[in-house]
């Protein structure tokens, strides 16, 4: 229950926090890409 208890608290969270900034950053790089590369 602990390792459960751990993943829920902890780890769950970051990960999500994690993909979230990848997620940001990639709709960065897409922005950037059409801007200076799709014309």
């Amino acid at each position: 229950m602990a390792e459960l208890q751990m993943l829920l608290e902890e780890e769950i969270p970051a990960a999500r926090s994690a993909l979230l900034d990848s997620f940001t950053n990639l709709e960065r790089v897409a922005e950037y890409c059409e801007s200076n590369y799709v014309q």
